[in-house]
């Protein structure tokens, strides 16, 4: 790892090596720096979760991009902060490292557009599935997802138990799952979307 005093303009992760390290901190803003060819291959989510918790990083830079790659990935990388493509120079690092430090975001346009796109379709999906359930299929999906059985939802709906299973059935068809436990995932990822 490379300790980086970013108050110096001077980035060492900019320049060329035979060998580099895996991480770098940028102290000044508190930033962790990953280089984006060690993604997944030699540091991965729990390593880089966990370095980021015991040194109390505010967040996550990812840099050398490239800009064909399948940015939908890096979404799920921890406190990501921040993405630079590969060629960025150090005026658009400092820039960049200025705005996280003000609590802004600094992600190229192309991934911001790759990641709106991909929500937008994920919820119109959503609508389109949830579209297909009735108010009373709605009720059961709610209950179940606050962890209740079979019995006790028909308690609580005052239907029988055979009358839950016949609405978890459909609603299962409706939503594409298989069993309760796909259900309750789906209901944690679109619930709220629908109930709102």
């Amino acid at each position: 790892m490379t300790v980086v005093d970013s108050t110096i303009k001077e980035f060492d992760f900019l320049s060329p090596r035979n060998c580099s390290p895996l991480l770098y901190v940028v102290t000044h803003y508190n930033l962790l720096v990953v280089n984006y060819k060690t993604l997944n291959g030699i540091t991965n989510y729990e390593f880089i979760n966990q370095f980021m918790q015991e040194h109390q990083h505010q967040g996550l830079v990812i840099f050398d991009v490239p800009k064909d790659s399948d940015t939908l990935e890096l979404k799920g990388w921890p406190n990501l902060k921040g993405v630079f493509y590969e060629g960025a120079d150090q005026a658009l690092f400092q820039k960049g490292f200025e705005a996280i430090d003000r609590g802004e975001l600094w992600f190229p346009r192309a991934v911001t557009d790759c990641w709106m796109r991909k929500m937008l379709e994920n919820e119109q999906q959503t609508i389109l599935k949830s579209n297909n359930l009735t108010h009373k299929e709605l009720k059961v999906l709610n209950l179940l997802f606050s962890g209740l059985e079979c019995s006790a939802m028909a308690d609580s709906l005052f239907i029988s138990e055979a009358t839950v299973r016949v609405h978890l059935h459909k609603i299962y068809q409706k939503i594409e799952v298989k069993n309760k436990q796909q259900a309750r995932i789906w209901c944690k990822n679109n619930l709220k979307n629908i109930n709102s």
